[in-house]
Parts: C-alpha cells; structure tokens; sequence
C-alpha cells in the first residue's frame, strides 16, 4: 500500500514536471537578447545596439512588448517616450532584431529595426525582456559587472557581448558589419552566431 502511494506520488510529480517544459516550451521565452554593444564602437562610446534572437520557426509580433534597464523603457511596438522610431514590430523565425541607440549608425551596414535612447553603463545594467503579457522572458543580469564584452581598454576594444551555447562570450574577431566610420565591429549584429541556445 505504502509502495503504490509512493510510486502515485512519483508518477504525478513526473508528469507535472514535463507539462511544465512543455508549458515552457510554448511560451515566448524563445525570444532572447543574443548580443549586447554595451560600449559602443570606436566610431562613438555612444553607438551601442541590442540584438533580440527570434529562436522558433514562426514569427513573433513584438507590440506591447518592452526592454527595459535602469531608468529607460523602450516600446518595441510603437514610437513613445524611449522608443524613436519603429521599422518593424516583428521578428522573422531564426531571425535577429537589431535595436541601435539615438540613430541608425551605430551599425552603418546594418538598418535597424527599432531607434532607441537611452545609454547602457559601462559598469553593468540589470536588463529585462517582457512580452505583451508582462512576463519576463529574457533577464540579463549585469547588475554587478557585464558577463562578457570590453571597452576602449578592453583586448580586443569596443567587443560586443554575444550570447553562444547559453553563455555570454566576448566577441574576439571583427566581423563583417561597420560602424558609422567603417570600422569593423568586433561583433555581429543582424548576423546568425554559432548558437545563440
């Protein structure tokens, strides 16, 4: 008797367990921050971008979501307040979407698809992606430090910090999109990594 309520208990736990990653493999927690410019690019401290990876094999309206940090708010579905302009509200399955800061040279070789303003600080950010619902579905903690990327002083300088098998890596080659005097980026915005998983 004592075995059979056991082995209920372990069947039940089990089975709540495997809905809860299919319930998590449903949500939207597919999108992710996949590269972060913290630093800006040797053209300016000031051109730093956001990339947001779209993961499924189906396109994600981005209307009423926000990426926010300490102070700034950004609408990734229409123009107001931190948000400048909008070209698109949609990611494309596998897709990246390339967020740049007060205009649209910060990555000369790329269009962005959202303008922004609002400055990332060098010593770290605490940033948080909420869909339309207002859950969560991407954190970045850098509260205490960026996980990866340099600045000015940094080996290599102005790398991007780039999310690869689930961990954040700096950027160490220079890729082949430009900033707004032609300098290759150490990063790649707009492009596909290796793995952003």
């Amino acid at each position: 008797m004592r075995f059979s309520i056991l082995r209920r208990l372990l069947v039940l736990g089990l089975l709540v367990g495997l809905i809860g990653v299919v319930g998590l493999a449903s949500t939207d927690s597919a999108v992710t921050m996949s590269e972060v410019a913290w630093s800006g690019t040797p053209a300016s401290w000031a051109d730093e971008w956001v990339e947001l990876r779209n993961l499924t094999d189906e396109a994600i309206d981005l209307t009423g979501w926000t990426l926010s940090w300490d102070g700034v708010t950004i609408d990734l579905g229409k123009e107001r307040e931190n948000t400048l302009t909008v070209a698109d509200e949609t990611i494309e399955p596998g897709e990246a979407f390339l967020l740049e800061r007060s205009d649209d040279d910060a990555v000369s070789s790329v269009e962005a698809d959202i303008i922004y303003k609002g400055s990332l600080s060098n010593s770290g950010e605490k940033m948080v992606l909420e869909n339309s619902g207002g859950d969560k579905v991407h954190v970045v903690d850098g509260s205490e430090g960026w996980m990866a990327g340099t600045s000015s002083s940094g080996d290599p300088g102005y790398a991007s910090m780039e999310l690869i098998d689930g961990e954040w890596k700096t950027h160490q080659e220079k890729g082949d999109q430009s900033d707004m005097e032609g300098n290759r980026i150490y990063g790649s915005p707009g492009l596909s990594p290796e793995s952003t998983e």
